[in-house]
């Protein structure tokens, strides 16, 4: 059997982290004896990587283990809202999302020349390369819905704008129906396992690792337990369950996840068990190792019997002794043996079954203050909390600040400082443990019998004037103002009942029970529905109202998070808004929400008689602490601006950088004569925009603006009538406009008031995130052409202003 890896790495649109995880995965990869063949930088074209895959097709024979990986941007076109459903479409699916990767060469695309690769023309290379092989390992680290992290250190692993400049949904569906096949999707190749970084709705980023290295958040952690995990037994969905640990440390509302016959062994043809017990290794008097353990979780204090080679489970046989875990080691851990009466050696081939789990504990990371040893007293009374190792990645902290005490997350402050004293520090800790329970609540662990399947159809969104705008379940933006308010509407399309629970994790790590008037769950039966947000008495939408939480510093957005539940059975879910317990817990989910609440034990094993079965569907979406920001009514033939969500959540504050616009190579025909007339807004230290109007008539001075941008860069371009004397745009606006909004409009104002009919041809923001989109893009509006050349990093020629 010969080993192939295909590795693509496509560094485009201010990514900056591609190239270090083909080089990771490439590591990985050779120590497990892979011929590696990389494609990165120009070499990563649409036809270079296609000629590449067909290579691979071509040089694999039956029984090999070829991979194919791609790091970089993912893209995805929607259908236009008014389009019609397609001829053969008998069900009414309509027009799907068309999803593709984004190859070095995409920004040439035209509508006639689209460069991405489509996932239908993936699936059509990967059905091939399967019929030759079925030990097949596909692995994706980008994304395909563009969102922005309120962190400056990480960057999405989407397109951040849509691609109506250069293609349309149409003109990519004609190349894909010319391409490529209709054959089995990507999704459901039930011989290729498929791995990916998060799921379809949800972000992937990248940012920098714990040794300084940019790379995708998902590669670094796969990548590393591949390489540690090289000598143990275990499959892929095991594996995948320890990467989503550490991705989620970093990035918690990123999950990602193993397709396909994930119970393989990775690249081999072989499946194996979940690891559910694992090998036992003596080293010492009353010590041992539990190889593996990291993986399915462990940590200090759980609890495992060791048992006899063969035993099925922890009932099964009588034990060899009794192990408490004491410390890990990134692919073991270390363990206290207490052998059984009468036993005196453990058999090398014996296995440890867990049999009890302690709370997750969430490390803190805490300040060099006097007050210190009074916050590490109280943690230890709490079985969620426990200060953070030396040298150990934490996401939350408390730090000293205006002579007091404040925690922090990943994103800033979460509140004012309390003094640091004894009660201070009680209020400290009372915030931590909320934080911890949120925590654990958001990681809460899937059926271990597997996901429940169930057909249940989960729609979410605002609810306007009694009508519900639909947003995506992940990362949509909404406003903490009196007009916002959401719905959560549940349509149960399958053929038994479920029972549903919503449960809301605030900003401010309030848990709470959206559903409390059915504490075990709302029955759902089947064929039917439940609308949270449908006011009954008047029949009619209302929704919930979206508010701020006292005590959180209104500042910068964050993120809540909606959980919803669905299970085959009632299942208490009420502890989660009390203290203690009502009643002993009867199934994993119970026990399960118990722990995140109290911290303690929980027993593991299997239970008696039948088990209710779980699924969990997450709607995480951010909450800015303001009203929404006032929008433009000024129209343009082509707007490539990133979303609201995109634009809003942007990271800010960067260091100014020097820029030149400018529109060159314009081709403007027409009768009478026209020209262009631009503004662009760029932002300052201070937050205010400033901006400058320039007016381009054929053969004059292509350059918009130069001077300094910080946060975004954002151009408007028209199309006027020219006549001479007309006076230009800088002559026509006003000086003290200080919204981006009004500044756009008061230019079309003016320019129609002035001159007639004005044609808003182009509109773009650019982001700091993207270098401003440094380089030449090549734009077609009406019949107009032109190019926008933005450079960088360039004397200034002219102070910034109006």
């Amino acid at each position: 059997m010969t080993r192939r890896a295909l590795l693509i790495g496509a560094q485009t649109g201010g990514l900056e982290g591609v190239d270090n995880d083909v080089a990771a995965m490439a590591e990985a990869l050779g120590l497990r004896e892979f011929e590696v063949q990389t494609l990165i930088g120009t070499a990563a074209t649409r036809t270079g990587i296609l000629e590449a895959y067909r290579g691979l097709i071509s040089a694999a024979k039956p029984g090999d283990a070829c991979v194919v990986y791609y790091s970089g941007h993912g893209g995805l076109i929607r259908p236009p809202d008014d389009a019609p459903p397609p001829a053969d479409d008998p069900l009414g699916a309509g027009r799907p999302d068309l999803q593709f990767i984004v190859p070095s060469d995409y920004h040439d695309s035209t509508l006639e020349d689209f460069r991405g690769i489509t996932g239908r023309e993936l699936s059509a290379l990967l059905a091939e390369l399967t019929e030759v092989t079925t030990n097949t390992t596909v692995v994706l680290d980008c994304c395909h819905s563009a969102h922005m992290s309120k962190r400056a250190d990480l960057k999405v692993r989407a397109l951040l704008r849509p691609t109506s400049t250069h293609v349309t949904y149409d003109s990519v569906s004609r190349h894909d129906q010319g391409r490529a096949p209709a054959v089995r999707g990507w999704y459901s190749n039930p011989h290729a396992v498929r791995v990916v970084a998060c799921a379809p709705h949800e972000s992937a980023w990248e940012g920098t690792n714990r040794h300084h290295v940019t790379m995708g958040v998902f590669t670094d952690a796969l990548a590393r337990i591949l390489d540690e995990t090289r000598d143990l037994r275990v499959n892929w969905a095991t594996l995948l369950d320890a990467v989503r640990r550490e991705v989620q440390d970093l990035s918690p509302t990123q999950r990602p996840e193993a397709e396909g016959p994930s119970g393989l062994r990775p690249f081999e043809a072989d499946e194996v068990y979940p690891t559910a017990t694992l090998p036992v290794v003596v080293t010492g008097p009353g010590r041992i190792r539990l190889l593996g353990a990291p993986l399915i979780g462990v940590q200090p204090g759980d609890e495992f019997a060791v048992m006899p080679a063969g035993a099925a489970d922890a009932g099964d046989g009588e034990p060899i002794g009794a192990a408490r875990v004491t410390g890990l080691a990134p692919m073991a851990a270390s363990a206290d043996l207490v052998l059984a009466p009468g036993r005196t050696q453990v058999p090398a081939d014996a296995r440890a079954h867990q049999t009890r789990a302690v709370a997750p504990r969430l490390p803190v990371r805490l300040p060099d203050h006097p007050v210190a040893a009074d916050l590490r007293a109280r943690m230890a009374l709490r079985p969620l909390l426990r200060p953070a190792e030396p040298g150990e990645e934490a996401g939350i902290a408390v730090e000293a600040a205006d002579g007091g005490l404040v925690v922090h997350d990943r994103v800033g402050p979460l509140h004012a400082p309390h003094p640091a004293t004894a009660a201070g520090a009680g209020e400290i800790v009372a915030n931590l443990l909320r934080i911890a329970q949120a925590t654990a609540l958001r990681r809460l662990e899937p059926d271990p019998a597997g996901p429940l399947p169930h057909g249940v159809r989960v729609e979410w969104g605002r609810a306007r004037a009694g009508q519900p705008e639909p947003l995506q379940l992940t990362d949509a933006l909404l406003y903490a103002h009196g007009g916002e308010r959401i719905y959560v509407a549940l349509h149960n399309d399958g053929d038994n009942d479920v029972y549903v629970s919503l449960i809301d994790i605030g900003i401010s790590s309030r848990i709470f029970l959206l559903t409390a008037a059915d504490p075990s769950g709302r029955r759902l039966p089947r064929r039917s529905a439940y609308v949270f947000g449908w006011n009954e008495d008047a029949a009619r939408l209302d929704g919930v109202a979206v508010e701020w939480p006292a005590g959180i510093l209104a500042t910068r957005p964050r993120t809540e998070t909606i959980l919803l539940v669905i299970s085959d059975a009632p299942v208490d879910v009420s502890v989660l808004q009390q203290a203690g317990v009502r009643g002993k817990s009867t199934s994993p989910l119970s026990r399960r929400l118990t722990q995140v609440m109290n911290g303690g034990m929980r027993e593991v094993g299997p239970e008696p008689g039948r088990q209710a079965r779980y699924a969990l569907v997450p709607i995480d979406f951010t909450i800015a602490p303001s009203a929404p920001p006032a929008r433009e009514a000024a129209a343009f033939l082509v707007d490539d601006r990133p979303s609201d969500e995109v634009r809003r959540l942007a990271p800010r504050g960067g260091p100014p950088v020097p820029v030149a616009v400018r529109l060159t190579g314009v081709a403007l025909p027409g009768d009478p004569p026209r020209r262009l007339d631009a503004v662009v807004v760029t932002g300052r230290p201070d937050g205010r925009p400033q901006y400058r109007a320039a007016t381009l008539r054929p053969g004059g001075d292509p350059l918009l603006y130069s001077g300094t941008a910080a946060d975004q860069l954002d151009v408007a371009v028209w199309a006027t009538r020219d006549a001479p004397g007309r006076p230009d745009l800088a002559e026509l606006l006003a000086k003290d406009l200080d919204d981006v909004a009004a500044i756009v409009d008061a230019a079309e104002r003016a320019l129609r008031d002035e001159s007639g009919p004005a044609t808003g041809l182009y509109r773009t923001t650019l982001l700091a995130q993207e270098r401003f989109g440094a380089g030449a893009h090549g734009r077609r509006a009406g019949d107009c052409t032109f190019s926008l050349e933005i450079d960088l990093e360039i004397d200034p020629e002219i102070e910034p202003g109006a």
